[in-house]
């Protein structure tokens, strides 16, 4: 086997994707990013050896507030994006000089989650060089990570490359998620090697077409237990820590033992980010203090110096609070007689109970054309491949409809908030009071398997079903902040 075919030294591209939907029917191209390497390569790729380019697209629009929130792509920004057919041929001269150099007629190319780009990456060919065979071979890490780390929480990649001890910058910029996939594929070969016995391209693919993905695989936790389960039964605050040392999570508690272990019950049900974050922690840190008051403060000091990813509400830009109107439709940052309501923190909550006010106003119904100012901002949900297609989000809609219909009938979005939210807050108070109590009977085994009693499900699945409890939480999470 030559060195050109062997995996390791195979030159590939790394590449990635922005946009503002989960295919080219449901949103357009935004940006398009890659970087070079080969997996036996010991140099640390760097950010300064992506390329990546804006790409205009052939009729403009706004881009959607959520997906200008999350990347940080404006509006004015665009006047710099190349037109497609410019971002295509960039791309493709990249491609062809990697093929030829491993000696191929295809670029080898990988992508996490290759699923959401090849729908645009296909497109673009169709448009620009359809007479001509497309490029690239596609490689997603995505798919090898679910074969190599079927327990992994997520396995996004975010919680993939924090798993493997490389932090990425909150915005989802393509440059820096393409960087991440490279670091992600350099680590992967090295384990397919390793175990596998795989060495060449066309072993790999072999793999992944022989291999299924498991199913039904029991939850594990990069962090050794031990770690936790030796933490004092003391009030204090607890920092979670990636392989790197980076803080992920900065919390207090009143027993940091209690309080730290119960991420990792069985029947623990997580928000994904909360699972996002677990799939990196691989340590713990403690500063026990004398009181739980105490602990608070010094939580609060610790988030705003060192602003981790996964503390929300107390960093520096979440710290604005906004005042809302009546019917929930508009916020300002001053109270005044129109704007009476709050204060609320302001953030992905204030986008969600406005778009939430909207859909009451608009009859409780839910058109396509709402599909990012009310469906996917309701859900705190943007784009891409977590989002749940319209009908499956249309469907939700109904079903929360006729679920609460006589909360929904004559009453205005703040009062369903309030009487709703509350109630529901009350139900899931209850029910957790009973499961605790339920635990509290059982005898504490105080080894590890706990983590591994749950299956993983891999990104979220949406159904209708899934789609109103959503909406439950934001009604519930909503209620608590305005009663607080």
């Amino acid at each position: 086997m030559s060195d050109y075919h062997d995996l390791s030294n195979l030159e590939v591209l790394a590449l990635d994707c922005q946009a503002t939907g989960a295919n080219p029917d449901k949103g357009r191209l935004l940006e398009i990013g890659w970087i070079t390497g080969r997996a036996a390569s010991t140099s640390i790729p760097k950010i300064s050896c992506a390329e990546a380019c804006l790409v205009r697209p052939p009729v403009q629009k706004p881009i959607p507030p959520v997906v200008q929130r999350l990347t940080g792509i404006a509006d004015s920004m665009m006047t710099r994006a190349v037109a497609q057919d410019t971002a295509w041929r960039r791309l493709s001269k990249t491609a062809g000089a990697i093929a030829a150099r491993n000696q191929r007629v295809l670029c080898p190319t990988v992508i996490h989650f290759a699923r959401y780009e090849a729908p645009f990456l296909r497109q673009l060919h169709e448009a620009h060089s359809p007479a001509t065979p497309f490029p690239l071979h596609i490689i997603c890490t995505h798919a090898i990570a679910a074969r190599l780390l079927p327990g992994l929480p997520r396995r996004g990649i975010r919680a993939v490359a924090g798993y493997l001890g490389h932090s990425m910058p909150e915005l989802k910029r393509s440059a820096d998620h393409a960087l991440a996939t490279l670091i992600i594929w350099k680590a992967m070969v090295e384990t397919l090697r390793t175990r596998f016995k795989i060495g060449s391209l066309q072993q790999l693919d072999r793999w992944l077409a022989a291999t299924p993905v498991p199913v039904g695989t029991k939850r594990t936790f990069p962090m050794n237990p031990g770690i936790r389960l030796s933490l004092p039964d003391n009030p204090g605050v607890y920092r979670m820590r990636r392989a790197n040392t980076d803080i992920l999570y900065i919390g207090k508690a009143k027993s940091l033992k209690q309080r730290v272990n119960s991420y990792f019950r069985s029947h623990t049900a997580h928000p994904e980010h909360i699972l996002e974050m677990l799939s990196q922690a691989r340590d713990i840190d403690f500063s026990p203090t004398a009181s739980a008051l105490e602990a608070a403060v010094l939580e609060s000091d610790e988030i705003k110096r060192h602003c981790p990813p996964y503390n929300k509400a107390l960093r520096p830009e979440q710290r604005r609070l906004v005042f809302f109107t009546r019917d929930l439709r508009q916020h300002a940052g001053q109270c005044d007689r129109q704007h009476c309501i709050g204060p609320l923190p302001d953030g992905r909550l204030t986008e969600a109970l406005e778009a939430f006010g909207a859909w009451v106003a608009c009859g409780t119904d839910l058109v396509e054309e709402d599909i990012f100012r009310i469906g996917y901002a309701v859900l705190a949900r943007p784009l891409v491949h977590d989002a749940p297609e319209f009908q499956c989000l249309k469907e939700g809609f109904d079903f929360f409809r006729t679920s609460y219909q006589s909360y929904l009938q004559h009453r205005s979005a703040l009062r369903i908030v309030t009487l709703l939210g509350a109630q529901l807050r009350r139900r899931q108070l209850e029910a957790m009071a009973c499961h605790q109590e339920d635990m509290e009977m059982q005898p504490e085994s105080g080894h590890a398997a706990a983590p591994e009693e749950v299956a993983v499900e891999d990104e979220p699945t949406w159904t209708p079903a899934g789609v109103a409890g959503a909406i439950e939480g934001l009604l519930m999470h909503g209620a608590y902040l305005m009663r607080r």
